[in-house]
């Protein structure tokens, strides 16, 4: 069962293109988003448009987010391999991502972040 540690993963996107995310991430993670959102064993994942965006240049203002819930029955390595996945196949398609959670520095790249620093 997860701890509380991993049950929520909030990734910032550089992109606006939601459909694009959400094939992408069905095709990745093998399921299918109804709405915007795609349900697969013991994870809940939703693609949103971020209502803070572009208020500054900081990533938790940019276009759009990926949310990541876990189901109580969910282990921590499920939802930490989850949302590894989700960062590297977008950095991997040329869209930055940084995860803001509880456990971003057991993810690739600190949650994404060490890829923008300097």
């Amino acid at each position: 069962m997860a701890d509380d540690t991993h049950q929520f993963c909030k990734i910032f996107l550089r992109s606006a293109e939601l459909l694009e995310i959400m094939a992408m991430l069905a095709e990745l993670l093998g399921g299918e988003f109804q709405r915007r959102s795609m349900q697969l064993t013991e994870l809940m994942v939703d693609v949103l448009k971020n209502p803070d965006a572009g208020m500054n240049e900081d990533f938790v203002c940019w276009p759009t987010f990926v949310e990541i819930e876990a189901d109580t029955d969910a282990t921590n390595e499920w939802v930490a391999g989850t949302a590894a996945r989700v960062i590297t196949a977008m950095w991997g398609a040329g869209i930055p991502a940084v995860a803001a959670c509880s456990f971003e520095d057991e993810l690739p790249w600190r949650g994404g972040i060490a890829r923008l620093d300097p």
